[in-house]
């Protein structure tokens, strides 16, 4: 709330009520006390006093002099400052005015009096003043810290996601050349899939959020081309328990897991014993995703080159959903489980 209020269009907005009241305020008080003329003509060189005060204090005394440590210029300047102000009132309100606005049922007030009681009046601005400037400086250092963070993850996800979009492509050309090379009849087919997936990884990865479906039909997709270089159908199962249609999720979040899977498993070195079993649980409170592969222990590295790993996953989900995630990771000797849980609640 007082980041709306004192920033950018709401600080203005908030300052030009707050004058705007306080001149009425000021205007009711004397109006009962002098004729119109009068009450307005003093309305308004209380106001341009206070004004003035204000904002020198706050933008010129307080940041040049107090933020940047000259506190000894900043204590000599602002008593200089108060007092002067104090005794230019006190002269203008004989000058113009003749006398306080009290002067009639009262004894008229001097021009030491006046002094006085309008450098009281005005320690209490000024302090108000440097206190608000303060304040409002304190806030929006917060806020740019904010931002910089914000920004900085932001940086760090499309940074993260960058890593996954050529490892995804490399291992699916891979797969794609493999089959080639044995002039596999569903080459085509699979260049065709291929092109569909980059489409999703290019453009739809982009994106923030995406609707849940649409991350699902390419893990659907990647498991269709995966299907097409086998000799005989792999055990795959892809079970979908969705309870909550809307939802969203940050792109290609899921599919690497599904990617990584299938690399590291063994559906192509056993197919008879092998298994690669997907599940989707989707409610109002809680979006969970398990992948649970078989794997040759003999062989858990397929490749010189290594991928991203699910430490990228992992780090993705601390930078997207902080604190009500959770990622589980187990390997059981011949079989490895992993497993996403998101909270929306």
């Amino acid at each position: 709330m007082l980041h709306t209020l004192l920033s950018g269009r709401g600080r203005f907005i908030t300052h030009l009520i707050g004058w705007v009241l306080l001149a009425l305020l000021l205007f009711t008080l004397v109006s009962g006390l002098r004729d119109s003329g009068e009450v307005l003509g003093r309305t308004a060189m209380n106001m341009v006093f206070l004004v003035v005060m204000f904002y020198s204090n706050a933008k010129i005394l307080v940041n040049r002099f107090f933020e940047t440590g000259r506190f000894r210029l900043f204590i000599p300047l602002v008593v200089v400052f108060w007092l002067g102000m104090a005794a230019l009132r006190a002269v203008l309100e004989q000058t113009v005015f003749g006398g306080s606005v009290l002067d009639g049922p009262l004894p008229r007030a001097t021009t030491k009096q006046l002094f006085l009681a309008f450098s009281l009046s005005f320690f209490l601005l000024l302090l108000f003043s440097t206190v608000y400037q303060l304040l409002e400086n304190r806030l929006t250092l917060e806020l740019r810290h904010r931002e910089l963070q914000v920004q900085h993850t932001e940086a760090q996800l499309n940074y993260l996601k960058a890593q996954i979009n050529p490892h995804f492509l490399f291992n699916t050309l891979n797969n794609i050349y493999a089959a080639a090379t044995l002039q596999h009849p569903n080459t085509a087919a699979m260049v065709l899939r291929l092109s569909d997936l980059l489409r999703y990884v290019t453009y739809d990865g982009q994106q923030a959020l995406v609707p849940l479906e649409k991350e699902v039909a390419q893990v659907k997709a990647y498991l269709e081309l995966f299907k097409l270089r086998s000799e005989q159908a792999p055990a795959i199962e892809f079970r979908i328990e969705d309870q909550y249609p809307v939802r969203t999720i940050e792109p290609v979040l899921l599919l690497p897991l599904v990617e990584n899977a299938l690399k590291h498993g063994d559906l192509d070195d056993n197919p008879g014993t092998s298994f690669l079993n997907i599940r989707l649980e989707n409610t109002r409170e809680l979006l969970a995703f398990t992948v649970e592969n078989s794997f040759d222990p003999e062989n858990r590295q397929k490749d010189n080159v290594g991928g991203v790993g699910l430490e990228n996953i992992r780090r993705r989900l601390e930078l997207h959903y902080p604190g009500r995630h959770r990622f589980s990771v187990q390997d059981e000797g011949t079989v490895f489980n992993v497993r996403v849980e998101i909270f929306y609640v």
